[in-house]
């Protein structure tokens, strides 16, 4: 690696340089995603602050290109695949079980996506993390949550949106993704008073809202497991969710 490389590699994207990035991107185009990809995959990288829940906790961001797996890896499909660090989000996934049930298991969802809200697309898994105590969110200790923080956008490529969304593949300690979470053990905050159960959500309308000293609410929760896709590229250029048979 050249010496400019690896200072390049070296020195970290300002944290309000990322959020801009975030916010204003195309991710409709393959090189400002490989720019956005660049910076997020330094080797010191800034973490984003989100803010304090209503119910308890505080949060931030450590971002990442590849945080979430979708059902099915490799589906069969004869358009051009996009890299997983942009998934197709299903919400119309019709659980099989009645609506005061609803948050079972993620194996009892339907797996058949719905093409009728193909321009839901989310991008960039960031790794959502806990702070232990109140003493000092700059140095104290940061616990995972199980969730990722993805940016939504539509057709015209442009952000519409910042959610989190439960991660039901998590990595184990090999890095491995194998096992899907199962049972009743999904999609909880820690330090949520409420014991909030869902699998997405909406946590601000722009990546710039998210800082410490906010206190943020969750909106258009769901609580039945939303299905995670691979995208594909249309002729005209946008990026759509594959259709899963």
């Amino acid at each position: 690696m050249a010496d400019n490389e690896m200072e390049q590699e070296m020195t970290p994207i300002s944290p309000e340089d990322l959020k801009t990035m975030m916010a204003t991107i195309n991710y409709n185009s393959d090189v400002a995603r490989g720019k956005l990809v660049t910076a997020v995959e330094r080797r010191v990288i800034p973490w984003l602050p989100v803010g304090s829940y209503q119910n308890g906790g505080i949060y931030r961001i450590v971002p990442g290109a590849h945080g979430l797996q979708p059902d099915q890896p490799d589906p069969k499909t004869d358009r051009w695949l996009i890299s997983t660090n942009v998934l197709g989000v299903n919400t119309n996934v019709q659980p099989t079980l009645p609506i005061r049930s609803r948050k079972a298991n993620f194996s009892e969802a339907s797996t058949k996506s719905n093409e009728s809200n193909d321009s839901e697309i989310a991008g960039f898994g960031d790794k959502v993390e806990n702070f232990r105590s109140l003493e000092d969110a700059a140095r104290g200790a940061w616990l995972p949550t199980g969730f990722r923080v993805v940016v939504r956008f539509g057709r015209n490529g442009a952000a519409n949106g910042i959610y989190i969304i439960y991660d039901i593949y998590p990595e184990d300690e090999y890095g491995g993704r194998s096992l899907k979470v199962t049972g009743d053990y999904w999609g909880r905050l820690p330090k949520d008073r409420s014991s909030q159960q869902f699998s997405m959500a909406k946590l601000a309308d722009k990546i710039p809202e998210l800082r410490f000293g906010r206190t943020f609410t969750l909106t258009e929760v769901l609580d039945y497991p939303v299905e995670l896709v691979r995208a594909v590229k249309t002729l005209e250029d946008a990026i759509i969710r594959v259709t899963i048979a």
